[in-house]
């Protein structure tokens, strides 16, 4: 039981991978995929101009990666993946157990103006994306 509460983390692993997945969904949602999302979600801009852009915006995602970042290196260190290979293999598996399936569960349940294949595409690739850049900073950091 020892082993649950005491870890070897690198912080600064954990940091700089809830950083680099702010700056993925910067280019991610902000330029490369920001009109196929838009019209995969069947958000009407019109509507949005003027809404809340305040400071929770971001700092709820960067929250959100500082604890996904640090589960994903107290994982690594609890299995013992001890490079960027296994990392990267933890946090595809865990995507995939986790945050891939919830995603997809809760897009299929969106509202019918949803396009939900090509939604999950984007919103789930980020997520996946950003789970292996996190992997591979932790493991480069073992």
């Amino acid at each position: 039981m020892s082993e649950l509460f005491g870890a070897d983390i690198n912080y600064l692993a954990v940091i700089l991978g809830a950083l680099a997945v702010q700056f993925l969904g910067f280019l991610w949602y902000g330029s490369l995929l920001r009109d196929p999302w838009i019209a995969a979600r069947g958000i009407d801009i019109s509507d949005t101009e003027g809404s809340d852009t305040g400071p929770a915006m971001y700092l709820v995602p960067l929250a959100c990666s500082l604890v996904i970042a640090y589960t994903l290196a107290r994982l690594a260190d609890m299995t013992g993946a001890g490079d960027i290979g296994e990392c990267v293999a933890l946090a595809a598996f865990v995507w995939v157990g986790f945050s891939g399936t919830v995603q997809l569960t809760q897009i299929n349940f969106s509202e019918a103006k949803v396009k939900r294949l090509p939604t999950f595409v984007i919103e789930g690739g980020y997520q996946l994306a950003s789970f292996l850049i996190i992997g591979a900073l932790v493991g480069a950091f073992q």
